[in-house]
C-alpha cells in the first residue's frame, strides 16, 4: 500500500510530508518555537508545520481537505500548535512519539489501521517524499535567526514583540576565557556595569541611568535566575544557559518582582527528550584552566528528563600583592546545575532546576591613587579630609598606638613610631607614592584578602493546560546567599578604612568572623494565562509573594581610622505581595496589524529592621590608661571617668546580635524600625505590523522601587525613605529587510523618563548638629535616549552586529544649601548637608557603541565550520559615583575595548571544537570601580579597581549524544 506526499489510499490515515530528510536537524517537538502561519488550507499550515518541527504526521486526506485556518502566531511545542489549528473542527492529535503523531476524528480510527499506516510509514521511511520548500529567509542560506523572547512571559519572536529587549547567547559567553557580569555591557545597548566598596564581585547593573545607592535594599535593575529574583549572581552563571535577555525600562506588570531601570533574565538550558553532552576545556595565560561539561538523558522518553551542566573555572591574579605574593583578581569558582522535568500526564509538566555557584577567590585589589589631607573650610575654617577625620579619634588615646614599618596602626611598643595626626598623614602620603611607583598592577597591603560566596537557587515551576487555551503555572523559588570577606576596599592605607568584616580578630585582637552578608528568600508566582474571543484576546493575571530574611547571623566588620573596631549588625526583613492583570487585543479585523495591550499591578512592600552600631578600640594595653587621662583632663569626675575608660576599652562586642551595646564612649542602641508601602503600577501600549513585517510601536509605563528604613537614622522623621518612581514614555521600530542579497535586522528604541524621589545615601542634620548618612529621597532626573541595535549581513557568511545608545540624563531642582557652609556641591566644604543636583548620575556614560564581525570561512563541509570574528566596544566618560561634583576625579574617562575570537567546530567531520580568544586586546587601562571620597567633607581617600589587562587562551571542547553531529 503506497503512501505518497498527499496521498490516503487506505481511506483512514494519511503521511503528511513530515517525512522530510531536509526538516531540521536539531527540531524538537517539545520544544517551543516561534510560529507564524496566515490563513491557508489546514493541509498546508500541517505541512509547514511538520517542516519546521521536524516531526511526522499521519492523517486522512478527507479529514482535512476543504477546511481552512486563522493566521497562528506564537511560541508554541509541536503538540499545542496543532491543537491549535484543529480547534473548531472534530479532529484531534495524539503523539504517539516524540516525532510521530496522529491527527483523527475525536472517534479513534481502526488500532490495526494505524499500526499498519505506522508499518507502512517505516517501510518507506529510507526513501521519503521531497521535502517542501523551505521559506525564502531559510532558503537564502544567509538568513537571519529567528529569536524567540519571553519579554512578556511567553515566548514570542523578538521582532514581533512591542518591547526594548536585548537578547545574548552562549555563544557569546563561550568566547571569552571567563564571561562577568560586567562583560553584559559590551553587547547591550543602555546597560552599564560598575562594581561597587571595592569589589568586582558586587555587581550593579544599570539601565537607562537607574540603578542602585548604597544602602538601599533593592536595585532598580532586577536579575533573575529561571523567572524568580535573585540578588547577585557570579562569573560563575554564565554556562549552559538558553541566553540572557535584557529588558530596558520600567517592569511594573507583567514580572515577580516590580522594579522601574528594567530586568537582567538568565534562563538555563531545560532538558530535553535525547541524549546529549559536552565536556571543554579552556587554558590560557594567567593560569587559565576552565573545565565545563553537560549531561542530558530522557529517563523515560518524553516523560521524565534530566539535564546536568557543571562549571570550574581557575585564573590567577594579574595583580601581585609583595607583601606576601598573594594574586589578587584571580578567579577560582565551581557551580554546578541539574534539572529535572516531569511530564506524567499530556498537558501537565514540572520543571525543577538546582542551580549551586561557590567562589572562592582572593579578592579585589583597590589601588590608592590620592588622598586629601584636608584644606581649611573657606567658610567655617575647620579642615576635613584626612585630618579632620582622625583627630578627634587619635586624641582620645595619646601614645596608646604606633605606626610599624610596614605603616600599620599597632599597639604601641618601644621602636613604633608614635600614632600623631602629622606621623599618620605622612604615612598615608608615603604609601601613595609608593603605590604611584608600583603600578595599577602591584600593591604593598598587609591587610587581609579574600572572597568567598555560596550561591544556592531553586526553582520549581508547574505548567498544566487548563484548556487548549487556558494555562496556569506557578513558580516557587527559594534563594540562599552567604558571604566571607575580607578587603582593604580603600586601598592598602595603614588599615584607614580596613573591611576585613569576615578577618577582622587578626586585626582588633576580637571578633567573631562572621559572613559579610546571609541572605534568604522564598517566592512563589501564580498566573493563569490564555487566549479568548476567537485568540484575539491574549491575557493573563497573577499574584506574586516574596519574602526575604536573613538566613545566620552576619556584620560588617571594618577596622576605622586604623584605631577603631567597628561593627554594624543590621538584619531586614521584606516582604512584597502583589496582583496583576494584562491583556492584548488584536484588532485586525478593524485594522490589520494594529495590537492595543495593558496592564496594571498593585504592590504592597513591608519592611521591617534591627540595626545596631558598635564601636571599641582596637585591643591595646595602653588604651584605657589613656583614654581614662584624657577624660580627667576634660574635667570629668574620676569615679566617672574610671568607669567610662574601662567600659569603653573593656566591654566585649556582642558581634552578630542586635542589643543595647553600653560602651563607655561608643554607647549604642538596637534600633527597630518598620514601614510599609504600596503602589499602583501600569503599562499600556500599542503596536502596528506593517503587511511586509515590519512594526511600530508606543509603549507607556510606571514603575516602583520599594521604600525602606533607615536603622543609623537617630530621630524618627530621619527613619525611613520612601518609594522612588519613574514615568516612561518609549516608541520603538523593529523591522527585517531583504535588499537583493543583504539581510538587516534593525531594532530602535526612543524613550523619555520621568525620574522621580530618587533614593540616594546623603548627609542630613543629626542630634547635636553632626551630620547623618542616611538614604533619602534625594533628587529627581529626567532621563531621554535613543536605542538601536542592527544586524546586516551583506554577503553569504559574513554578519556584522552594531549597537548604540545615547543616554541624556541629569537631576533636576534646585540646590537648597547653595552658598552655604554645608553646601553639597562644594567640595572644600568640611560638612555638607543634602545632594547635590549638578551630580551626574552615576554610573551612565552617554554614549556606547559596540561593533562586531563574525565570517565563517567558505570551506568544505569535510573540514568543518571555521568562524573568525572580533567585536569592539566603546563607553564615553561616566561617574564611578553619586558625588562626581565633589570629586572630578570620580569620573572615568572614555575608553575603548577589542577583543577577537575564532572557532572551528566539527574538526574534520569529528565531534571537536576548537576555539580562540583574547580580550582586551589592546591592553586599555580603565577603571571598574572607584570609591572616590577626596571632598572635605569624607575621609579624604580615593581607590580605584582597575580592569582585567590583556588575556588570551584555547578551548577544546567534545561532543557526543544528540550534539555530535555539529
Amino acid at each position: 500500500m503506497k503512501f505518497g506526499l498527499f496521498s490516503a489510499t487506505m481511506g483512514a490515515v494519511g503521511l503528511a510530508a513530515s517525512l522530510v530528510a531536509a526538516a531540521p536537524a536539531n527540531a524538537q517537538s517539545s520544544a517551543p518555537h516561534v510560529v507564524q502561519i496566515g490563513a491557508m488550507s489546514l493541509d498546508q499550515a500541517l505541512h509547514t508545520l511538520a517542516y519546521q518541527f521536524g516531526i511526522q504526521l499521519l492523517y486522512a486526506e478527507e479529514d482535512v481537505g476543504g477546511v481552512q485556518v486563522k493566521p497562528l502566531r506564537g511560541a508554541y511545542t509541536a503538540e499545542q500548535a496543532i491543537r491549535r489549528l484543529l480547534r473548531g473542527t472534530s479532529l484531534v492529535v495524539e503523539m504517539r512519539s516524540a516525532d510521530t503523531a496522529v491527527i483523527r476524528h475525536v472517534a479513534a480510527p481502526n488500532p490495526r489501521v494505524v499500526r499498519a499506516a505506522f508499518a507502512q510509514v517505516a517501510e518507506t521511511a529510507p526513501s521519503p517524499p521531497p521535502a517542501p520548500p523551505p521559506p525564502p529567509q531559510q532558503a537564502a542560506g544567509n538568513a537571519l535567526q529567528e529569536v524567540v523572547v519571553t519579554a512578556r512571559r511567553t515566548g514570542e519572536n523578538l521582532q514581533t514583540v512591542p518591547v526594548a529587549v536585548s537578547v545574548v547567547t552562549q555563544k557569546t559567553f563561550n568566547a571569552k576565557g571567563v564571561f562577568t557580569p560586567e562583560d553584559l555591557a559590551e553587547t547591550v545597548p543602555g546597560l552599564a556595569t560598575a562594581a561597587i566598596n571595592g569589589n568586582r564581585s558586587n555587581v550593579v547593573f544599570s539601565i537607562r541611568g537607574q540603578n542602585l545607592a548604597f544602602g538601599t535594599l533593592f536595585p532598580a535593575v532586577i536579575t533573575y535566575f529561571n523567572e524568580i529574583p535573585v540578588t547577585q549572581i557570579s562569573p560563575g552563571s554564565f554556562f549552559d544557559l538558553s541566553n540572557v535577555q535584557v529588558l530596558r525600562g520600567p517592569q511594573g506588570v507583567l514580572f515577580g518582582r516590580v522594579t522601574d531601570g528594567g530586568n537582567v533574565m538568565l534562563t538555563p538550558a531545560h532538558p530535553v527528550n535525547r541524549v546529549d553532552g559536552y565536556v571543554g576545556v579552556k587554558i590560557g595565560d594567567y593560569g587559565l584552566t576552565s573545565f565545563s561539561g553537560m549531561l542530558n538523558a530522557p529517563i523515560v522518553s518524553d516523560k521524565l528528563m534530566a539535564r546536568g551542566a557543571f562549571q570550574i573555572d581557575r585564573r590567577d591574579g594579574f595583580t601581585t600583592n609583595l607583601y606576601n605574593g598573594q594574586k589578587l583578581d584571580n578567579v577560582a569558582s565551581e557551580a554546578f546545575r541539574f534539572g529535572l522535568t516531569f511530564r506524567p500526564v499530556r498537558g501537565f509538566e514540572n520543571y525543577t532546576v538546582v542551580s549551586y555557584q561557590h567562589t572562592h577567590d582572593n579578592g579585589t585589589a583597590a589601588i590608592v591613587s590620592a588622598i586629601n589631607p584636608g584644606v581649611p573650610d573657606p567658610i567655617t575654617g575647620k579642615v576635613g579630609g584626612v585630618v579632620g577625620t582622625v583627630t578627634g579619634t587619635f586624641g582620645l588615646f595619646p601614645g596608646a598606638y604606633g605606626l610599624n614599618a610596614n605603616g600599620d596602626v599597632v599597639p604601641f611598643r618601644p621602636g613604633l613610631t608614635p600614632l600623631t595626626v602629622p606621623n599618620y598623614l605622612a604615612n598615608l602620603q608615603g604609601m601613595v607614592a609608593r603605590q604611584a611607583g608600583l603600578g595599577p598592577r602591584q600593591i604593598f597591603q598587609t591587610g587581609p584578602s579574600f572572597d568567598r560566596r555560596d550561591n544556592l537557587y531553586v526553582v520549581n515551576t508547574s505548567t498544566a493546560d487548563l484548556t487548549p487555551d487556558i494555562q496556569f503555572k506557578n513558580i516557587f523559588g527559594y534563594v540562599r546567599v552567604t558571604e566571607y570577606q575580607a578587603a582593604a576596599a580603600y586601598g592598602p592605607a595603614g588599615e584607614y578604612q580596613l573591611g576585613c568584616n569576615s578577618a577582622c580578630s587578626l586585626f582588633a585582637g576580637s571578633g567573631a568572623n562572621l559572613p559579610r552578608v546571609s541572605q534568604q528568600q522564598f517566592s512563589d508566582e501564580v498566573r493563569i494565562a490564555g487566549k479568548s474571543f476567537n485568540h484575539r484576546l491574549s491575557w493573563s493575571v497573577g499574584a506574586y509573594d516574596d519574602y526575604q530574611r536573613p538566613g545566620e547571623p552576619f556584620e560588617n566588620d571594618t577596622i576605622s581610622v586604623g584605631i577603631l573596631h567597628r561593627t554594624v549588625v543590621n538584619y531586614v526583613t521584606t516582604r512584597e505581595k502583589a496582583g496583576s492583570g494584562w491583556a492584548e487585543y488584536d484588532a485586525s479585523d478593524f485594522a490589520p496589524g494594529l495590537k492595543f495591550n495593558g496592564g496594571i499591578r498593585y504592590t504592597n512592600d513591608t519592611v521591617s529592621s534591627v540595626q545596631a552600631n558598635y564601636v571599641s578600640p582596637i585591643a591595646s594595653a595602653l588604651a584605657q590608661s589613656a583614654l581614662l587621662s584624657v577624660l580627667l583632663a576634660r574635667g570629668t569626675p574620676p569615679a566617672a571617668a574610671a568607669a567610662n575608660a574601662s567600659a569603653t576599652v573593656n566591654t566585649p562586642i556582642p558581634f552578630g546580635q542586635c542589643v543595647s551595646f553600653l560602651g563607655g564612649s561608643f554607647p549604642s542602641n538596637c534600633i527597630h524600625y518598620a514601614a510599609s508601602f504600596d503602589a499602583v503600577t501600569w503599562q499600556a501600549g500599542a503596536s502596528y505590523q506593517l503587511p511586509s513585517g515590519q512594526m511600530f510601536y508606543v509603549k507607556g509605563s510606571r514603575g516602583y522601587r520599594p521604600g525602606g528604613v533607615n536603622g543609623t537614622a537617630t530621630t524618627p522623621g530621619l527613619s525611613l525613605y520612601q518609594p522612588e518612581k519613574d514615568q516612561s514614555v518609549e516608541i520603538g521600530f523593529k523591522g527585517d529587510f531583504h535588499i537583493q542579497d543583504w539581510r538587516i535586522r534593525t531594532d530602535i528604541a526612543l524613550y523619555h523618563d520621568n525620574y522621580a524621589n530618587i533614593q540616594k545615601n546623603v548627609k542630613v542634620p543629626g542630634p547635636g548638629g553632626i551630620p547623618a548618612s542616611i538614604i533619602t529621597n534625594a533628587a529627581n532626573a529626567v532621563i531621554q535616549g535613543a536605542e538601536l541595535e542592527l544586524t546586516v549581513q551583506p554577503v553569504r557568511n559574513l554578519t556584522l552586529d552594531f549597537h548604540y545608545a545615547y543616554t541624556d540624563a541629569h537631576f533636576t531642582g534646585p540646590n537648597i544649601y547653595a552658598g552655604q557652609a554645608v553646601d553639597p556641591c562644594n567640595p572644600k566644604a568640611q560638612a555638607i548637608l543634602g545632594f547635590c543636583p549638578a551630580n551626574r548620575l552615576a554610573y551612565t556614560p552617554r554614549n556606547q557603541v559596540g561593533v562586531s564581525a563574525e565570517y565563517k570561512l567558505p570551506l568544505d563541509e569535510a573540514i568543518g565550520s571555521v568562524t573568525i570574528g572580533a567585536d569592539y566596544y566603546y563607553q564615553s566618560s561616566f561617574a564611578e559615583t553619586d558625588s562626581s561634583a565633589l570629586n572630578p576625579e570620580a569620573i572615568q574617562p572614555g575608553y575603548g575595548l577589542l577583543n577577537l575570537n575564532a572557532s572551528w567546530t566539527q574538526v574534520f567531520g569529528k565531534p571537536f571544537d576548537i576555539s580562540f580568544f583574547m580580550t582586551n586586546v589592546t591592553n586599555a587601562l580603565y577603571a571598574q570601580a572607584m570609591d572616590d571620597l577626596l571632598q572635605n567633607s569624607s575621609i579624604g581617600v580615593n581607590a580605584i579597581v582597575y580592569g582585567p589587562p590583556r588575556m588570551f587562551g584555547f578551548g577544546l571542547k567534545y561532543r557526543f549524544g544528540a550534539g555530535a553531529g555539529g
